[in-house]
C-alpha cells in the first residue's frame, strides 16, 4: 500500500501543477471573469456563498470584512467535510492500535516482501482497516480548492481591501506569476510591499509540515523510503502554489489547515507537533514483583 500511496500522490501533484499552469479562467471581451465549465458548478455557488456571509451576516453586525467571509466560509466547508474527517481520524487511530502486530510481521517477513505485503493484506482485512482511508477527504478537497480560486477571481475588485498584516486580498493578480517577487533580494523580499505576502505562505509550508508530521506519527506504516520524498515535497509545491495565487486564497488554505490539526490532535493526539514528543511504547510488567518500600 505505501507504493499506490505514494503513486497517488505524484499523481496529485502532476494535477496540480496542470490545474495551475494550464486551466486559466474565461475572460470576456469586455474584461469579465469566468470560471471554466469543469469547475463553474461549484466554483459560482462558492462566490455567491463568499457574498452572502459578508453582506448578510458580517455586515449587520459591523464586521464587514472580506477575509472574515472567507475563514467563515472555510470553517463551513471544514464542518460539512467533518463526516469524512472524522472517517479518516478513525481509520487512522486503528492504525496505530495495530503497530505492534504490524511490526511483528516486519520483522518475521522483513526479508520477504511479497510475503511481507500478503501477511499485511491480511491484518489489515482482520481488523477492517483501510490504510488508504485517508486520501478520500484530500481528494474531495481538491475541487474545493480549484472552485475556492476560481470564486475569488469571480469576486474581482471586491477583494480590493486589506485584511489584518494584509494589505490586498486581491494580490498576487491573476497571471503575475513570481514577477512580484522580482528582484530577489533581500532589500526587496523584506519592503513592506513584498513582505506582508509572504507571511501567509510561509504559514502554509509550517501549518502543512505539522499536519503531515502528525499524519506519520498516527500512521507509521505510510512512511519510509519515496513516501517521505514525496510528503516532503508537497508543502514545497503547494508553498509555490501559494506565491502565484491571490492572498484570499492562502488565507482560505491556512485556515483549512489550521482547523485540520486541531481536529486531528484532538482525535488521534498530539504527536508529532514539534514540541511534543513522541509517547514511549509501553513494555509489558506483568508477574513483576511490586517494589517494596
Amino acid at each position: 500500500m505505501p507504493r499506490k500511496r505514494v503513486l497517488s500522490l505524484l499523481l496529485l501533484l502532476a494535477v496540480l501543477a496542470l490545474v495551475a499552469s494550464g486551466c486559466a479562467p474565461q475572460i470576456a471581451e469586455d474584461g469579465s471573469v469566468s470560471a471554466p465549465t469543469w469547475i463553474a458548478p461549484l466554483a459560482k455557488p462558492l462566490e455567491w456563498l463568499i457574498e452572502a456571509v459578508y453582506t448578510y451576516v458580517l455586515t449587520p453586525i459591523g464586521l464587514a470584512s472580506w477575509g472574515l467571509a472567507i475563514i467563515l466560509v472555510t470553517i463551513l466547508i471544514r464542518a460539512l467535510l467533518y463526516p469524512l474527517t472524522r472517517k479518516q481520524m478513525q481509520s487512522m487511530k486503528k492504525m496505530q492500535s495495530i503497530q505492534p502486530k504490524m511490526k511483528e510481521i516486519q520483522e518475521k517477513y522483513g526479508k520477504d516482501r511479497e510475503k511481507l505485503s500478503q501477511k499485511q493484506m491480511e491484518l489489515y482485512k482482520e481488523e477492517g482497516v483501510n490504510p488508504a482511508g485517508g486520501c478520500l477527504p484530500l481528494l474531495i478537497q481538491m475541487p474545493i480548492l480549484f472552485a475556492f480560486y476560481y470564486a475569488l477571481l469571480l469576486l474581482g475588485d471586491k477583494l480590493d481591501e486589506p485584511f489584518l498584516w494584509i494589505p490586498n486580498l486581491a494580490y498576487p493578480e491573476y497571471g503575475q506569476g513570481m514577477a512580484w517577487l522580482q528582484p530577489i533580494t533581500p532589500a526587496h523580499l523584506l519592503s513592506p510591499a513584498v513582505l506582508p505576502f509572504l507571511i501567509l505562505p510561509i504559514i502554509y509550508v509550517v501549518t502543512q509540515f505539522i499536519m503531515q508530521r502528525m499524519s506519520q506519527a498516527s500512521n507509521p506504516s505510510v512512511g519510509g523510503g519515496s513516501a517521505n520524498t514525496v510528503m516532503t515535497l508537497m508543502p514545497v509545491m503547494f508553498g509555490y502554489i501559494t506565491l502565484i495565487v491571490p492572498s484570499g486564497l492562502s488565507l482560505y488554505w491556512v485556515t483549512s489547515n489550521i482547523l485540520q490539526i486541531i481536529q486531528q490532535g484532538l482525535a488521534t493526539g498530539w504527536t508529532g507537533l514539534p514540541f511534543v514528543k513522541k509517547a514511549a511504547p509501553a513494555t509489558a510488567t506483568a508477574g513483576a514483583a511490586p517494589a517494596k518500600g
